[in-house]
């Protein structure tokens, strides 16, 4: 696999460097740009199959960078120095992003993750949902779709669709409004800090719901709620006043 490296930090690429040279050999650098006009040109000529891309650069930030390349067969894993911008939108797109300075397993198991990815879908879908989702961050709009990584590839689907997830092991089914089921490989803790928005509670240890669709909280000493496709949800008693409060009930 052929890599780029894009970063306005000299310091950083050559860190970067010595960081793949060393545990991932099979990756071949083929170009380190520090501009962003020089990136588009290094891409047109070498197409790569991976990029690292920074977030923040002058001239124009990495998003800015991939609205402008004409036709997009690579993968990408972002690196950044910042914990927020555009963040949520990169992991609602499934792509990886390291945050600086860069930490060896991190980076093995993002290249894993890409390497994978590749087996079943192209990077053109995510890119467009990730520039989608780019464009919504910047309006303060939540995003519309998201991409979840199955044993079967990526598929995409609404955030509104999911009525509840529910956590097995190291992985999460999600439950659609149209009665599907899909088995993911995140926990359940990764889909919460995912879906942290005002429509989704985590109510159990085990369960993260869409308030949208919850049918009807047993009282009493019941700490049950049933859901809009009949499925029974277990509370935790410490979860169960607050979400009383937050249904207004």
């Amino acid at each position: 696999m052929r890599a780029i490296i894009v970063d306005d930090e000299v310091t950083s690429s050559e860190v970067l460097e010595k960081l793949i040279t060393h545990y991932l050999p099979q990756l071949e650098i083929v170009a380190i740009c520090s501009k962003p006009t020089e990136a588009l040109k290094q891409i047109q000529a070498l197409q790569p199959d991976l990029l690292f891309l920074d977030i923040e650069m002058p001239e124009m930030n990495g998003f800015e960078l991939l609205e402008k390349v004409p036709q997009i067969n690579f993968d990408i894993i972002f690196t950044t120095a910042h914990s927020q911008y555009g963040i949520k939108a990169i992991q609602f797109s499934a792509i990886d992003y390291l945050l600086k300075p860069i930490d060896t397993d991190e980076l093995t198991a993002a290249y894993e993750r890409v390497v994978e990815h590749r087996k079943f879908s192209s990077p053109f879908e995510k890119i467009k949902l990730l520039l989608e989702n780019i464009q919504l961050f910047n309006n303060n709009n939540p995003f519309a779709r998201i991409a979840l990584p199955t044993m079967e590839g990526l598929k995409f689907i609404f955030a509104t669709d999911i009525v509840r997830c529910m956590s097995t092991n190291n992985y999460t089914y999600i439950f659609l409004n149209n009665g599907e089921k899909i088995l993911v490989s995140k926990t359940l803790k990764e889909m919460e800090h995912m879906l942290s928005t005002p429509a989704f509670c985590r109510v159990h240890n085990s369960h993260l719901i869409n308030l949208k669709y919850v049918s009807k909280l047993l009282k009493g000493d019941s700490n049950v709620i049933i859901m809009s496709d009949n499925a029974e949800v277990e509370v935790s008693r410490r979860k169960k006043d607050e979400l009383i409060k937050t249904l207004n009930l």
